[in-house]
């Protein structure tokens, strides 16, 4: 049972591939959405005449729900509401249509305040279902109120269990002689990080080391969190059952206790730190010569952000380098030195590592395009807020070199990882990116072909790529990327190696980040098993594909969780604009038209949000065009298509919903 927002219900029936059943109003008893339903057919009603096709219009059939087999909704968010004299909880997910009657006492809040519910029935003749009360977060509409709220709705916890900080804190927090054996020791090696000026753990690090004048050795060391976390310890089973940490605006939600994972884990400048390692020789063209997996023992010579390294790949200037800010010492853990402090010598030593190992990720980057990966990149934001949770200040993040630098030599080190596990015939957690479906693909090409994009069936990979060349270069590439990925199935974690459709790869994995992701910890696991040459548990394989599916369900709920912190937060920033006068314009682009209206995406936050056909002119009456790509008027020459730039302001807000109106300025 699947209701929309205005209270429409559909249902989808299992084993039965057709469009789902619509249901009239009143005739879904107390089903609520998401909950599975047994249907009783209903006798048709009279047909009716149609006098305009002069014949007896076809009825269709007709449902009812008859009986709730299975209750989707327990715990969910609501606003506490007055009606009268008795307290309701309205709840936050409008396709919850009706409100909840409390159970208990319902005093220890006030109307406004946001609260955690429990379902507890809804019975016929009950007129509305009711709940109780498990949780008062605060007044609705405030920062703190709505991260308590992301944190109750994805059950996400930033705290440990006392047993798992207790195991944490008995962790040593410096090497012994005992940690280096096994290991290659690369300490004298130089060895940079770049990563987000916000970053707070530092799970991978470049080194680089001249064999001769034509060859090069470049290792991408991974920080060795299986030397620490042992399988089947208290800080394993938490780190298995949260997944993967959680990147919320105003807080992180880490997988590991902080002790490890800003600590003896993470790659922080000037300190010794274990890691596994792939190790690559590049010839005088950048062409691989050789890999080799290895444990290792390094100690980061830099810590670096991504707007840093970009500076010493465009600036000849030593001067303007070191003018370039630190990252704010409450957003990151470590920031290391601050650039004006080093020397020009040692700066030279870093201009030339960067600038050497950008020479081999641009090849790589080249080489993999021609064999089709897709061209995907696309720019993010970033928002940063103050101690009250409240938008400060948004940062607008490109793909530039110093990203792609890191990206290409963290793919080829979780490829050539995973090439050695199907090599050796290893277990493992693969990262797989399924074929799209043929339906979706043929869909694409004729929507492409109405922006003039012309290409062959998409079942071709040269075809894919001539059509993802041309969304490119398109003057409207942002609304018809939006459609290209749209046409993708999501990536997944599988127990085989089955393909990664994105990267036009066989084999792939996660090897690179273990401090925020269980998947990576497990490989690493495998790799020290390989190497010590300690033969795998065949209990440990039998598990691995429920551990796979386990996985993508929590980076799915960590994905959710972190796209509606950064709607909160836009939210709140937008909600002050309203009443402005004058109103503040902003640039947005129109990315999908629909008979209510269309939605836009701004330009300088990419927040998305809708515009009501309601609120345009009427004497222009706007029609949705034959094509689905534009709105005409009563006069062709007014048209509003997809991808057209307008101006536009805050309509209003609606915070419960997580949903912007606009209106045309």
């Amino acid at each position: 049972m699947l209701f929309g927002k205005q209270g429409r219900a559909k249902v989808h029936v299992e084993s039965f591939n057709g469009e789902p059943i619509s249901l009239a109003k009143g005739l879904t008893s107390t089903a609520l959405h998401g909950d599975f339903v047994e249907l009783r057919i209903l006798p048709p009603k009279k047909k009716k005449f149609d006098r305009r096709k002069k014949k007896f219009s076809e009825q269709k059939a007709r449902y009812e729900v008859r009986k709730i087999i299975r209750r989707n909704t327990k715990d969910f968010l609501g606003y506490l509401k007055k009606d009268g004299g008795r307290f309701l909880v309205e709840a936050e997910n409008s396709r919850l249509f009706i409100p909840f009657k409390i159970l208990g006492d319902a005093r220890k809040g006030n109307p406004g305040d946001k609260v955690v519910a429990q379902f507890s029935r809804w019975d016929p003749p009950a007129k509305i279902p009711t709940c109780k009360i498990l949780r008062v977060l605060g007044p609705g509409g405030e920062a703190q109120t709505d991260h308590l709220g992301i944190l109750a709705k994805f059950g996400l916890s930033a705290k440990f269990p006392h047993k798992v900080e207790e195991e944490a804190k008995a962790v040593a927090n410096s090497l012994t002689k005992a940690d280096l054996k096994h290991r290659v020791d690369y300490r004298n090696i130089f060895t940079i990080t770049i990563d987000p000026l916000d970053a707070r753990d530092f799970d991978d690090a470049l080194s680089l080391k001249s064999i001769n004048d034509d060859i090069w050795e470049v290792g991408v060391h991974i920080a060795d969190v299986s030397h620490y976390v042992r399988e089947n310890s208290s800080i394993d089973r938490e780190a298995k059952k949260r997944g993967n940490s959680t990147y919320l605006v105003d807080e992180v939600v880490p997988m590991l206790p902080h002790s490890l994972s800003s600590g003896i884990c993470s790659l922080i400048e000037g300190e010794e730190r274990l890691t596994k390692c792939v190790l690559f020789r590049f010839g005088p063209k950048g062409e691989i010569l050789k890999s080799e997996i290895v444990e290792s023992v390094i100690k980061s010579d830099k810590r670096l952000t991504y707007e840093q390294a970009i500076l010493f790949l465009q600036s000849n200037s030593l001067v303007q380098i070191k003018s370039a800010k630190p990252p704010p010492s409450r957003y990151s853990g470590n920031p290391g030195k601050s650039l004006q402090e080093l020397d020009d010598q040692f700066l030279t030593k870093i201009e030339n590592a960067i600038q050497r190992l950008w020479s081999f990720a641009a090849s790589l980057r080249k080489k993999r395009f021609q064999q089709g990966a897709l061209k995907l990149d696309s720019g993010d934001i970033k928002i940063l807020v103050d101690a009250n949770g409240e938008p400060e200040e948004i940062l607008h993040s490109e793909n530039d070199e110093s990203h792609q630098l890191v990206e290409e030599l963290m793919l080829l080190a979780n490829e050539t990882i995973a090439k050695e596990f199907r090599k050796k015939s290893l277990p493992g957690i693969f990262r797989v990116h399924p074929d799209p479906d043929e339906e979706n693909l043929e869909e694409l090409r004729h929507f492409l072909h109405l922006f003039g994009i012309s290409c062959g069936e998409l079942s071709s990979r040269k075809e894919v790529t001539k059509a993802l060349d041309g969304i490119n270069k398109h003057p409207i590439s942002q609304v018809l990327r939006i459609k290209f990925l749209r046409s993708l199935k999501q990536a997944c974690y599988r127990h085989s190696p089955d393909g990664h459709y994105g990267l036009a790869k066989t084999d792939y994995l996660h090897f690179t980040s273990p401090i925020r992701r269980y998947s990576d910890l497990v490989v690493h696991r495998i790799i020290e098993e390989y190497l010590r040459k300690i033969k795998t548990k065949k209990h440990a394989v039998d598990r691995f594909e429920s551990l796979a599916k386990h996985l993508s369900t929590t980076e799915r709920n960590s994905v959710d969780a972190e796209r509606e912190s950064v709607k909160d937060k836009l939210l709140l920033m937008y909600k002050k604009e309203i009443g402005r006068n004058p109103p503040v314009r902003h640039k947005a682009i129109i990315t999908e038209i629909g008979r209510r209206g269309f939605f836009v995406e701004l330009r300088n936050t990419l927040a998305r949000g809708f515009v009501p056909i309601r609120t345009l002119p009427r004497d222009l009456r706007f029609r949705v065009s034959q094509t689905g790509t534009s709105l005409i008027g009563k006069n062709p020459r007014n048209q509003l298509k997809l991808g057209q730039e307008i101006n536009v302001v805050i309509d209003k807000v609606f915070p419960s919903d997580k949903q912007l109106d606009f209106r045309m300025a």
